[in-house]
């Protein structure tokens, strides 16, 4: 097998794949990172799967049977179902149709439209969990004793609620506070640069808006509405924060947790087990991933040209403000009040029931940012991993990707199937795999940013690409072949026709790497030390000593950070689409 320059490939058939001809350098680099990726994530595992079965006691399929039979493994896997199922139903309608209002009619509010279903992706999980702690606590939440007061003045009193956060529909709420930005983004920019002239001819034909939707857009663009789906299930079923916070008040034991339990609970640590419960999540993911990969294989969706293709606006009237302001409500329930929350915490300096304002403060950030080593430390690092590890994380997703599309084969099936793979692991579980191969000889990294990098790129390749995936299923092929036939090389494609058009999309994804690694919490707590300190480290040390103001500001500075970084970035997505 050689490697190509500069001469342009055969032309390639109706289908797309190339298979067969001979491999580009551009092609070359993907295999050799996506090479590195696969050995990093097979030798982690492989050495957990030696390190517990080393002793051959029992026979390799012990700890299986020893997770389904484990006390109460029904509950766990039926009440995991059923918070990550009706969260992701609920979160894709809303994702949906936010998308759609924002991109297609005159509801939109400009660029803080665009920006306001991002805003819960900011709110790291585990601060807005708490923030609704601080608010919705049955007995002791802000917001509760607000409204039985309120409700007292009316005759109504209580001594608990009306709302409470500790409830399988509070779980559900927050769930799918969490999942709606995965598929926000995906749908968002493939709506963003779907041709208008699709909704036109509907529309033209006697269609009216709901029934366009439903029958031309929505089709139009199931590649990414099959991968947000996939990536809001993959979260789900990962979602740590709102589980171990919630779950016990609730009584909701999801899988996430579980695992967690069996790894960080009792001595020696019951590692067997929880991996096996991890094949679960795995074949759950497996099995999602062919669906998306069917429903995108099967082509009858529209293609994005080189034309640039504004949205056409769909005028809905007087039903645009009701549309506004269920935008507005959710942006408050989701984001703005649970921050809200955190401000209040962070200024009182401890958690009160009853509102007060006398006596605010400052003195929390100040230790937050100044006096505390450990949390301006923990800053610093999570930035740095987020910029160059979430770059880098989709880099190489996004060379895998395109290759993915283009070659098929066996090759191009293995490289699909690994980097969805971690998707269906718990962080933890691939935590203590890349803690037990890569800590010791001959690699020796012990907790230091090297493996945390490391981790965060096995963590995270599969939301980068199926976010990369999702985009270039929206471009049109024939643009790629014809630069090639015509004489450019494939390096000039991939540079000026393929990431252009993608760039919309991809920016989707760094926006979620970034916060994501900003935010991460379960694999830091393995991972990280005391000499290289993560935010997602900190916040869970400080949330166990019962730290309270300085978890809250903690995280307000990791939420205007993030939204600082997800508007620039949102800024470059857009320009980059208005000047193709």
């Amino acid at each position: 097998m050689t490697i190509g320059l500069d001469a342009p490939p055969e032309p390639a058939p109706v289908t797309g794949r190339r298979s067969g001809r001979r491999l580009t350098v551009v092609e070359a680099v993907t295999i050799v990172l996506g090479g590195i990726f696969a050995l990093t994530l097979v030798y982690a595992l492989v050495s957990l799967l030696v390190e517990i079965f080393a002793d051959g006691a029992g026979s390799p399929l012990k700890p299986f049977a020893d997770a389904l039979t484990m006390t109460g493994t029904g509950k766990v896997f039926a009440d995991t179902v059923l918070v990550v199922g009706i969260s992701t139903i609920c979160a894709a309608v809303i994702a949906v149709g936010f998308a759609w209002l924002n991109e297609r009619t005159n509801a939109r509010l400009g660029f803080i439209a665009a920006f306001l279903p991002l805003i819960p992706l900011l709110v790291p999980s585990l601060a807005s969990t708490i923030g609704w702690v601080f608010l919705a606590a049955d007995r002791a939440g802000v917001l509760n004793v607000l409204l039985r007061d309120w409700l007292s003045g009316l005759g109504l009193d209580a001594d608990t609620g009306p709302l409470n956060v500790y409830s399988m529909p509070g779980m559900v709420f927050l769930y799918t506070l969490n999942i709606v930005p995965f598929i926000y983004l995906p749908v968002s920019a493939a709506l963003a640069r779907l041709d208008p002239s699709l909704d036109e001819a509907s529309r033209v034909f006697g269609f009216g808006p709901v029934r366009t939707l439903f029958k031309v857009t929505i089709p139009s663009i199931r590649p990414a509405i099959a991968g947000g789906l996939l990536l809001g299930i993959g979260v789900g079923l990962a979602t740590f924060s709102i589980g171990v916070i919630i779950g016990a008040g609730a009584r909701i034991d999801v899988l996430a947790v579980r695992i967690y339990t069996l790894l960080t609970h009792g001595f020696p640590p019951r590692t067997g087990e929880a991996v096996a419960l991890c094949t679960f999540l795995l074949l759950t993911v497996l099995i999602v991933s062919t669906v998306q990969r069917r429903v995108t294989a099967k082509g009858a969706h529209a293609t994005i040209g080189g034309k640039g293709t504004g949205a056409a606006a769909v005028d809905l009237g007087w039903g645009k403000w009701v549309a506004r302001a269920i935008m507005i409500l959710f942006v408050a329930l989701s984001s703005v009040v649970p921050l809200l929350g955190l401000i209040y915490i962070s200024l009182r300096g401890y958690w009160q029931p009853t509102l007060s304002f006398a006596g605010l403060n400052l003195d929390s950030y100040v230790t937050v940012l100044v006096e505390n080593r450990m949390t301006s430390g923990a800053l610093r690092n999570s930035i740095l991993l987020a910029v160059v590890g979430g770059l880098l994380t989709l880099v190489a997703a996004t060379l895998i990707a395109i290759f993915v599309a283009q070659r098929g084969g066996r090759v191009s099936k293995w490289l699909d199937g690994l980097a969805k793979a971690p998707g269906g692991l718990s962080h933890l579980v691939l935590a203590i795999a890349i803690l037990t191969a890569f800590s010791g000889p001959p690699f020796r990294f012990g907790t230091s940013l090297g493996i945390l990098f490391l981790a965060f790129l096995v963590f995270y390749m599969p939301q980068a690409y199926v976010t990369a995936s999702s985009a270039y299923a929206q471009i049109s092929k024939e643009l790629g072949e014809a630069s090639l036939i015509s004489g450019a090389g494939p390096f000039r494609t991939l540079a000026r026709i393929t990431l252009p058009l993608m760039l919309p999309g991809l920016v989707g994804g760094a926006i979620i790497l970034f916060v994501l690694i900003m935010s991460e919490v379960t694999g830091s707590a393995l991972l990280a030390g005391p000499r290289t300190p993560v935010v997602g480290f900190v916040m869970l040390d400080l949330w166990v000593n019962g730290t309270f103001s300085t978890i809250a500001a903690l995280g307000v500075v990791m939420t205007l950070v993030s939204a600082a970084v997800a508007m620039l970035l949102l800024w470059v997505g857009r320009r980059s689409a208005s000047l193709r």
